[in-house]
């Protein structure tokens, strides 16, 4: 308990709005650099019982050329690597990606 306790100390600048963009980090390492989930809104909610949600709404994706996923056609809000390329320029890795142990 007290290892888990000094990891959180760690990560004390977890807010809400870091979540959209290390989900957006997150896809794309989580598919091997094939595509990415970006340009999310979104909002925390409460449930009934408690416990806190992030709703996530109006997502694009953007894929790379390389992968077979590309073929499906996601409309013409995907820019492809150009569109991850941006991504990347301005994504400033969050507490949360270091959570979610992500690099860049």
């Amino acid at each position: 308990e007290e290892v888990e306790s000094q990891k959180l100390v760690q990560f004390q600048n977890v807010n809400d709005s870091s979540f959209p963009q290390a989900f957006s980090h997150f896809t794309y390492e989580e598919s091997k650099k094939n595509f990415m989930v970006v340009d999310l809104q979104g909002v925390f909610t409460l449930r009934v019982n408690g416990k806190r949600f992030y709703e996530l709404t109006d997502p694009v994706i953007q894929t790379h050329s390389r992968s077979r996923i590309s073929r499906i056609d996601f409309g013409r809000t995907d820019r492809r690597e150009k569109g991850i390329k941006a991504f990347f320029y301005s994504h400033k890795c969050s507490d949360v990606c270091k959570l979610l142990g992500l690099g860049h």
